[in-house]
């Protein structure tokens, strides 16, 4: 879920939000689930989020998941959608089994906004996620502590790129709806582009880090 510096590093963040067209995939079949689940078993690293039915880390249950290798090409696994008109999905706890091995290998690395949101969504299906190389609220924290730190502020700052905010998708006040009941084509374009952006974020502010380093 959603809830710098400029100068060499303005033209990363320039390459990365450049309008371009983007290849998000809604994940129905199996057969799609195995590309993907190919796909995050050879990457060097990829980009996960959740989306489910509360804030509340303790009690939320996952509605699904989007993943991102690429800049540009993310899919979202829609497990648990039952809005009005809802296609047919796949089980979602026969993909979260068949998601577990990779979820709890800490040799496939991971990068989350916010992980330990995630970390505690994923404990209440029994999975313990490893392999959370980085996470861009903490990373955000240590480069900008003064400012803000949710993934649309990020956009907004490193990206120069506005963002599906989730009262958009959800509304807000006595109108909101809990996600999964989220018409399954807009959920969908929202929580891939959570799993693009968070690596887009990530890739602009690495150079922060390097430049530290040095």
């Amino acid at each position: 879920e959603r809830g710098k510096r400029e100068g060499e590093n303005q033209t990363v963040s320039d390459a990365l939000s450049a309008p371009s067209s983007v290849s998000y995939e809604t994940v129905l079949t199996w057969a799609q689930f195995e590309t993907w689940l190919a796909k995050i078993e050879a990457a060097e690293l990829t980009a996960l989020d959740t989306e489910t039915t509360s804030l509340d880390a303790f009690g939320a249950r996952i509605v699904g998941l989007s993943l991102c290798v690429t800049v540009g090409e993310a899919c979202y696994i829609p497990l648990a959608h039952c809005g009005p008109g809802v296609v047919e999905q796949l089980p979602r706890e026969q993909a979260l089994t068949r998601l577990k091995p990779w979820l709890e290998s800490a040799k496939h690395k991971k990068i989350l906004q916010n992980a330990k949101y995630d970390q505690h969504v994923l404990a209440n299906h029994g999975i313990a996620l490893k392999g959370v190389a980085h996470d861009t609220m903490l990373e955000s924290y240590v480069l900008e502590s003064d400012k803000g730190h949710d993934l649309e502020q990020l956009c907004n700052r490193h990206l120069n790129l506005k963002t599906i905010s989730y009262t958009e998708v959800c509304g807000k006040g006595a109108n909101q709806i809990s996600f999964d009941q989220v018409d399954l084509e807009r959920a969908a374009t929202y929580a891939a582009e959570d799993a693009d952006v968070t690596l887009r974020v990530h890739q602009a502010l690495t150079p922060h880090f390097a430049g530290e380093a040095g």
